[in-house]
């Protein structure tokens, strides 16, 4: 036997043995999961349908998004409720990324909130696809805006304290909101141009 046939038959050896002893509970968690034969993602089953875990992977997410929204609007009303919303452009840096973060925290809760609660409601994906692809884009955008503003605002600090530089963010923090905002705008129009956004079984 050559070393091909030889590979060949010990990898269907263990593939018998792993199927002989994998439960049926275990091949339906399996079947749960992505698998690299996935194709539009709508053949992936939905998390948690087959092994009663649906609405405990979606109503404690649920609850935290929620949670998290209250804090962020919160910290929004608080913020303009101390200074004038008029001169906001006028108020201190860091003041003003306490709203820029509770901002984006509530942005992203709002988009992540609507897929949440639409596959609750239908227990099935995303239908349309389009529709898919929106909350996609709109997860996106978001959670990756609140990461380039969290990495701004350590970016700031390091050079303040290092290097006695105050950075200007321009006019009404026009390059600030480009950057956070912009560059996952432009990246996820290219994501949806090239079809990257659909259902994977959460979405």
């Amino acid at each position: 036997m050559d070393l091909f046939g030889f590979l060949a038959s010990g990898i269907s050896d263990d593939m018998e043995n792993f199927t002989g002893n994998t439960t049926e509970g275990e091949m339906s968690s399996a079947k749960s999961l992505p698998f690299l034969g996935a194709r539009s993602g709508y053949d992936l089953a939905v998390y948690g349908l087959e092994n009663g875990q649906f609405y405990s992977i979606h109503i404690p997410a649920i609850t935290c998004i929620v949670l998290s929204f209250t804090s962020a609007i919160a910290i929004i009303i608080a913020s303009f409720r101390l200074q004038n919303i008029k001169t906001f452009f006028s108020w201190t840096k860091s003041e003003r990324f306490v709203v820029y973060l509770a901002l984006c925290d509530g942005l992203f809760n709002i988009a992540h909130s609507l897929d949440h609660t639409h596959i609750v409601i239908t227990r099935n994906h995303v239908y349309p696809k389009e529709l898919c692809e929106f909350y996609g884009f709109m997860l996106a955008e978001f959670i990756t805006a609140q990461n380039l503003m969290v990495n701004v605002v350590a970016l700031n600090v390091f050079v303040l304290i290092y290097f006695k530089k105050d950075l200007n963010f321009g006019a009404y923090d026009c390059r600030l909101l480009l950057y956070t905002f912009g560059l996952p705008g432009v990246g996820g129009a290219m994501a949806a141009y090239f079809g990257t956004f659909g259902p994977n079984g959460t979405l």
